[in-house]
């Protein structure tokens, strides 16, 4: 028997088990490497949204330091006699009710979730109103201005930075026929709502009352244009 069969069969042995487990590491490394990836996504997806969250806290402070302060000098700033932006005063008229009312607790849809109203279905709803012709709109005795808000914030609703729940009732008025028309049109809103089990009623009414509103207290870059009676400035002759 010649002497070198015995060491190189020793030596292929060693590198075959050597290879085999060089194999089995790498297809560990491949079964870990996707859930640690989905890990670090997680944890790079709540990072974001933490500071997400903080920023929209930040730039709400700053509003509101904004809007306490007024506006801050410079050459934007208005001419001590410069017309002031009032305040929304209450108005009174015919008009349209609408009440949305959310789904009772063990209603549920074939998911096993009960439909909620959210803070853009409010806001689709208003916005079928102005459309159908709605002159002033408040909902939950909220009057809704160009600078209103209808936001969610956690599990509740926030108009104007006040929480608000359910029932829902929106005073809009204006021609009571046409809104309530604009609102039933086919794959609108109110089919969406009503297709989850959201009730969407409406009441034409003829002495509707909403709410006055606190408006900003100055523009800070826009100024009033030179109207038909007043003087306008002259352009230099060519």
């Amino acid at each position: 028997m010649q002497r070198w069969i015995v060491p190189v069969t020793t030596v292929s042995m060693i590198i075959g088990m050597l290879m085999a487990v060089q194999y089995r590491s790498q297809a560990d490394a491949r079964r870990v490497m996707p859930s640690r990836r989905v890990e670090d996504l997680v944890v790079l997806l709540k990072t974001t949204e933490k500071a997400n969250a903080q920023l929209g806290g930040q730039v709400h402070e700053l509003q509101d330091q904004i809007t306490r302060k007024g506006p801050a000098a410079g050459s934007n700033d208005w001419p001590a006699d410069a017309p002031r932006v009032t305040d929304y005063p209450a108005m009174t008229g015919v008009g349209l009710i609408v009440r949305v009312t959310e789904s009772a607790s063990d209603t549920k849809m074939e998911d096993g979730t009960s439909a909620v109203v959210h803070a853009e279905d409010l806001l689709k709803i208003v916005n079928e109103l102005r459309t159908g012709g709605a002159e002033a709109v408040a909902v939950n005795g909220h009057r809704l201005t160009e600078t209103s808000e209808i936001v969610t914030a956690g599990q509740h609703i926030v108009i104007n930075k006040v929480p608000v729940k359910g029932p829902y009732v929106i005073h809009a008025i204006g021609p009571a026929d046409e809104m309530k028309t604009t609102l039933g049109l086919r794959g609108g809103v109110v089919e969406y709502l009503q297709f989850y089990g959201i009730s969407v009623a409406t009441e034409p009414a003829k002495a509707i009352v909403v709410p006055s509103a606190r408006g900003p207290r100055t523009f800070r870059f826009a100024r009033p244009a030179p109207g038909e009676g007043e003087a306008k400035p002259r352009l230099p002759l060519p």
